[in-house]
């Protein structure tokens, strides 16, 4: 997990630092900045913090408690091939 982590930081810098470069440069315009700030900073949480989470709630389950998920995921996925 921490080599999966810093190379997520590692690309999140790499774009913070040409997106800075093209607010300096005139290229990028500070209003499409603020949006590709939020962007970024979703995909690294995305990336960093919720696998995480994930396998802790997932890890901390009893075992009826997962067959019941993947139960409802099935009869789900089900329900939605017959709408199709």
């Amino acid at each position: 997990m921490q080599g999966w982590m810093s190379i997520v930081r590692s690309l999140a810098t790499i774009a913070f630092i040409l997106m800075a470069f093209g607010l300096m440069l005139g290229i990028v315009k500070p209003t499409d900045a603020l949006n590709c700030i939020g962007a970024i900073l979703g995909a690294v949480i995305a990336l960093i913090f919720i696998p995480g989470i994930l396998v802790t709630a997932w890890s901390g389950m009893a075992l009826w408690e997962k067959i019941s998920l993947v139960a409802i995921e099935v009869s789900f996925s089900q329900w939605r091939k017959s709408r199709q």
